[in-house]
């Protein structure tokens, strides 16, 4: 319950935040709360790194938040996401997109909405290749 209401929280922080590529994006909305539930700073590996869709595609081709991820000690699991799992995905265009879980919804940085949420299950039936990230302690 304690990383339910962490994780509210920090959401809440965030409603008002403006979308900016490299600085405030879904890779830099996830690693920001990896950052703040494991006590790492795989954001700075993230922030800054692009400036705009062009360096965001070239930057996700490498798989960075990925690996970033792994480092953080998150896995790739099978199942159905639940609260504080990372989902990731790749879209049609080549773009990856990352996305918080807490109670069915996704959450993440969107460059026309800013801060959006998705229904998780529309998320996964849309695209099962979604991968799900999730870490033994939260």
């Amino acid at each position: 319950m304690e990383a339910s209401l962490k994780l509210g929280r920090f959401i809440s922080e965030r409603r008002l935040d403006t979308f900016a590529w490299g600085i405030n994006d879904c890779n830099t909305f996830t690693a920001q709360w990896v950052d703040r539930c494991k006590n790492t700073d795989i954001t700075s590996g993230i922030q800054h790194q692009y400036s705009n869709v062009k360096e965001m595609l070239r930057f996700s081709k490498v798989k960075k938040m990925k690996h970033e991820l792994s480092k953080a000690g998150y896995a790739v699991v099978s199942g159905t996401p639940t609260t504080g799992d990372i989902l990731i995905r790749k879209d049609d265009k080549g773009f990856y997109h990352s996305a918080i879980v807490m109670h069915g919804y996704a959450y993440t940085m969107d460059v026309e909405k800013d801060l959006v949420k998705a229904d998780v299950g529309k998320i996964m039936q849309a695209s099962p290749e979604t991968e799900i990230w999730r870490t033994a302690n939260a």
